[in-house]
């Protein structure tokens, strides 16, 4: 990511649309197009008027008012265009052409179509060329500046041989009386054409710049995010290490003066239980620190994998507790959802917890299963068990069934407990690895 960021933009052909400008999305070209469109249509309008109103020679009115139906139709078609049918092409002609490679098309078929619309309204003061240098707006717009250079070249040729070929041809005022309206030709579709273009690169200025400051900002969050969880995480492990160095010690020395003392005291009856219940006490209290501990800590920080998280948790359990844990691991590890990982971190949590507090066994077997979309985690004890239809999950608090239930609901997991009374419990949980709550 950082290697992207410092990548320098690659120069723009000067004949296209720079590179680096980001592309226009639907709703700002279809603005940008209707703008344009607008002012074909204002063109028309002059067109309509002079037909309609001026002093016309015949042979500029000779098809009329034919062209002025066939250059509305033309104006209409290209304005729905883009609203109407262009969704339809882009699917159609799918990545093969740029991203405004149908509207320059487009743009280039409507001057083509004008310049028919010049020769045949008679060449020398034809009342349609306001509406052929609007045309040249479109492509203009889309184009660089390069190619728009050469568009106006060819418009200009095409231009003068629709003069020299219709109505007076080479007989009209090309130098002598009209050499205003000569100036005028060759000034007014190129004034329309720079000025269009330009507008066309501010625009595309402006929303690089946009863009880049939208860039920055969200980067700028992101660099705040990040400073913020970095505070939190260090702040997290100063606590952590307080605890781990506070009270986990002071725990651990009283859980270790509690056994010596029931050794000692193992032959007082009153004396000997009372002790024993104490360490067992002082026991659970270490655990339930150290539990804590871990939680502060960022395991799950996606640094470790489940496996070896489930492999510290058993480690820490069995350092507590005194009870041998054994763990399987079957298939391979893919990737699995943060969101899985902690879940399951937490409900072995739960589940040794609970064995340590109520199952009275001597062994503990783990399995974690790694299939292609889904992993469980299965937890079984020798335990005294209980009768599993007497316990309400539901209703269940602290670090018991409840939590399992509700921790695998959340992800679509299936949790499973087994259990006799006098044969030990089975808690087995799947999970699927692209669970809602993995997303």
């Amino acid at each position: 990511m950082e290697a992207a960021r410092r990548q320098t933009p690659r120069r723009s052909d000067p004949g296209s649309a720079p590179a680096s400008a980001p592309e226009a999305g639907p709703e700002a070209m279809a603005a940008a197009l209707a703008f344009l469109f607008a002012i074909r249509w204002g063109a028309w309008a002059v067109a309509l008027v002079l037909v309609a109103f001026g002093d016309l020679p015949d042979q500029n009115t000779h098809h009329e008012p034919l062209l002025l139906w066939l250059t509305a139709f033309q104006v209409l078609a290209a304005t729905l265009y883009v609203p109407l049918l262009r969704p339809r092409v882009r699917k159609a002609i799918g990545r093969r052409w740029g991203p405004n490679d149908d509207v320059i098309v487009l743009g280039l078929v409507d001057v083509a179509a004008v310049l028919a619309v010049l020769y045949f309204s008679g060449g020398w003061r034809t009342p349609y060329y306001h509406y052929a240098v609007a045309s040249l707006m479109v492509p203009a717009f889309l184009l660089g500046w390069r190619r728009t250079g050469l568009l106006l070249a060819g418009f200009f040729a095409a231009y003068f041989a629709v003069l020299a070929t219709a109505g007076q041809g080479t007989d009209g005022p090309w130098l002598h009386e009209d050499r205003s309206s000569l100036a005028g030709i060759l000034i007014t579709p190129l004034l329309v054409a720079v000025v269009v273009r330009y507008l066309s690169s501010l625009t595309r200025r402006l929303s690089e710049q946009r863009e880049q400051a939208r860039r920055a900002l969200e980067e700028n969050v992101r660099l705040q995010k990040e400073r913020e969880e970095l505070a939190a995480l260090e702040e997290r492990s100063r606590i952590a290490r307080e605890i781990h160095d506070g009270i986990a010690q002071s725990i651990y020395m009283l859980s270790l003066n509690l056994e010596k003392a029931a050794d000692v005291a193992s032959d007082d009856q009153k004396l000997g239980p009372r002790l024993k219940g104490l360490v067992a006490l002082a026991k659970e209290a270490l655990l339930e620190v150290r539990h804590y501990i871990f939680d502060l800590k960022p395991l799950l920080s996606g640094d470790a994998g489940l496996t070896s998280t489930i492999q510290g948790q058993i480690r820490e359990f069995g350092t507590v507790s005194g009870l041998p844990v054994k763990l399987q691991v079957e298939g391979e590890e893919g990737r699995v959802p943060i969101a899985v990982s902690s879940s399951l971190y937490r409900i072995a949590q739960e589940a040794l917890a609970n064995v340590y507090r109520h199952a009275d066994a001597s062994a503990i077997d783990v399995h974690l299963t790694f299939c292609s979309d889904s992993v469980s985690l299965e937890i079984r004890d020798n335990g005294r068990g209980f009768a599993v239809d007497s316990v309400r999950p539901a209703s269940s608090g602290g670090r018991g069934l409840g939590n399992m239930y509700q921790r695998t609901s959340e992800l679509g997991g299936q949790l499973d407990v087994t259990s006799v009374p006098g044969k030990g419990t089975t808690v087995r949980v799947t999970v699927p690895t692209l669970a809602r709550g993995s997303a």
